[in-house]
């Protein structure tokens, strides 16, 4: 085929058996010249021997010029491997798709191309060369290239936003939870200034009650029995109503706080040597599994300690007839539960990492209308005299000014279990 040295020439000339066959050539010319990709024929060596118009604008070749060389003139060096094996794939027959690749135009310039090459043949259907067609893709890359590198800056700050939305969130609960923080440790200081105001109104009177008691036992001489029993009473009396009084001023310090980097597993180490008597006196065995891998938090040792001590005396007199007390810590994520979700009254939030401590016995358990009135200020279980019914409220005001929570369940296997969950702060 030939229109003037533009077109392809397949290599072979096949005489005009007829005036079809002219005008198919023609129109095939034609095409090649309309037609705004680049269609160049070689041979079985790589050497140019047709050069379309679509050729010579997208490579910026003119056909005398480039006909007659190798093919490997567009091929950047990067890419010098491609063509020999284009060059194999054409003698086998094979075609070649689409291939987005790299070429050289005659300034030096890279364009981007989607390259398919076919071989031709003669008309005993040897194969005698091949045929490219490169359509330039330069503009669609460049904007492919654009629009990768305009998602990379949005998936980039779409990242610092989300950042900026999680530490504006976590700010934000760390605000809320101060907030609670604050108005519970309001309320609680006013209930705590009223418990000392009454206790302190109601000791003075009691201390005078037990010292006339005291100076009548002794300026009677030979007193009744019936008076001297009732004395006695009076005495118990006063002495229960101080030991209820010294709770409420108990109650009222809860309140006061001195914070400092604490750990939980020492803190109950100790507490448990406070303990060790009350132990052995009830004949109760203590077994420790404490977590390796707790962080230290900010907390005050001294009121932690009275909430431990208190849940594991509330544990041992459980067990009246001796029993195992066993102390757990972990670290742990938090999933759904009482005071866990997103709710302005919950303490956690789902997925969050805290330090849960666990004191369990092995006794008989809480019927449920006992458990639900456990921290109620002045509810108690245990014998008159015994116990003020102050030491698990007063714990429940101390672990909720740490932003934490205490709860008690029956456990499956029998007994109880006291959980205490600490938030762990940010460094």
């Amino acid at each position: 085929m030939s229109t003037g040295n533009r077109q392809i020439d397949s290599g072979t000339r096949a005489p005009r058996a007829s005036t079809k066959g002219a005008e198919a050539a023609s129109r095939l010319a034609a095409i090649q010249d309309l037609s705004d990709d680049a269609i160049v024929a070689i041979d079985l060596d790589g050497i140019i021997t047709g050069w379309s118009r679509g050729a010579e604008r997208i490579y910026g070749y003119p056909a005398e010029v480039i006909l007659g060389n190798s093919i490997s003139v567009l091929v950047p060096m990067d890419r010098r491997d491609e063509w020999p094996q284009m060059i194999t794939s054409i003698k086998l027959g094979d075609q070649v798709h689409h291939l987005e690749t790299v070429r050289l135009r005659s300034d030096g310039a890279p364009i981007d191309v989607s390259l398919s090459v076919a071989p031709t043949r003669d008309d005993a259907g040897r194969v005698t060369g091949g045929v490219a067609i490169a359509r330039d893709i330069t503009a669609v890359q460049q904007a492919l290239d654009q629009a990768e590198r305009s998602s990379e800056k949005l998936s980039e700050r779409e990242k610092a936003l989300r950042q900026a939305l999680a530490a504006l969130r976590k700010s934000h609960e760390e605000v809320k939870t101060a907030q609670l923080q604050l108005v519970q440790a309001a309320k609680l200081e006013s209930i705590g200034r009223l418990a000392a105001g009454v206790a302190h109104e109601v000791k003075n009177p009691l201390a005078i009650i037990l010292s006339a008691v005291e100076f009548l036992s002794q300026a009677v001489p030979n007193p009744d029995p019936d008076v001297t029993m009732a004395m006695a009473d009076v005495q118990e009396a006063v002495r229960r109503a101080d030991h209820v009084i010294r709770g409420l001023l108990d109650f009222s310090h809860a309140t006061e706080f001195s914070l400092e980097d604490g750990n939980l597993n020492e803190i109950l180490k100790k507490s448990a040597g406070l303990v060790r008597h009350s132990l052995s006196k009830a004949h109760v065995t203590l077994v420790n599994e404490l977590g390796s891998d707790l962080p230290n938090i900010m907390l005050d040792a001294s009121k932690i300690e009275q909430v431990f001590v208190n849940l594991m005396i509330n544990a041992i007199d459980a067990m009246p007839s001796g029993g195992t007390l066993t102390v757990r810590t972990s670290r742990r994520r938090m999933t759904v539960g009482p005071h866990v979700g997103i709710r302005r009254t919950d303490q956690f939030r789902i997925g969050q990492s805290v330090l849960v401590v666990e004191i369990e016995d092995t006794g008989t358990g809480v019927d449920e209308a006992t458990r639900i009135r456990l921290f109620d200020p002045f509810f108690t279980t245990k014998p008159t005299g015994k116990g003020t019914g102050l030491g698990l409220a007063m714990s429940k005001t101390i672990i909720a000014l740490h932003g934490g929570t205490i709860q008690i369940a029956n456990r499956e296997n029998g007994g109880a279990r006291a959980t205490v969950v600490f938030h762990i702060q940010s460094s």
